[in-house]
């Protein structure tokens, strides 16, 4: 039981890396196969605290998803109008994107978060540049959010591995 816990481990946290780049939930599914493993073992190895260590690391790795896209509009001078358009607009695009494949999920992600801070900063302020400066940010934001998220995925992998190295880390 426990190599195949092991393959569900490995199979989930790199399936967790590639889907950084797709979706929202990559550090979830790390999650998610740490707390497989933790089941099918007995929580042997990855104990309830070491579970509740990475818990805490994914739910900051969440919160820096928005915080990223909000300061990237933000910082291109755009409304809390813009904003609320580029996080909508982001998951509309993701939703769109997902119906192609999975492939568009990355276009419709980066699209939506553009098109949506654009279109209601257009509809707001009724100025162009600054409305393709609003999309810009949330562009730059979500590519942000993503380096932090593999940061924060290298985080969690390296303390799931850490303990099968020294059980005695996060016991």
């Amino acid at each position: 039981m426990e190599i195949f816990a092991f393959i569900l481990l490995v199979l989930f946290s790199l399936a967790g890396f590639a889907a950084i780049f797709f979706t929202t939930f990559g550090t979830l599914l790390i999650f998610i196969g740490a707390v497989l493993y933790s089941i099918l073992t007995d929580f042997t190895t990855l104990t309830l605290r070491t579970l509740a260590v990475l818990f805490v690391i994914y739910l900051i790795g969440e919160s820096l998803e928005y915080v990223f896209v909000i300061l990237g509009v933000k910082k291109f001078g755009a409304s809390n109008k813009a904003i609320v358009g580029a996080l909508l607009g982001g998951i509309f695009g993701a939703l769109i994107g997902v119906s192609f494949f999975g492939v568009g999920i990355i276009v419709g992600t980066f699209a939506g978060i553009f098109l949506g801070a654009f279109f209601v900063e257009l509809f707001s302020n009724r100025d162009l540049l600054r409305s393709v400066k609003a999309g810009a940010g949330g562009v730059l934001g979500r590519i942000g959010s993503i380096v932090a998220k593999l940061f924060i995925a290298i985080l969690m992998v390296w303390i799931i591995w850490g303990r099968f190295a020294s059980p005695h880390l996060i016991q």
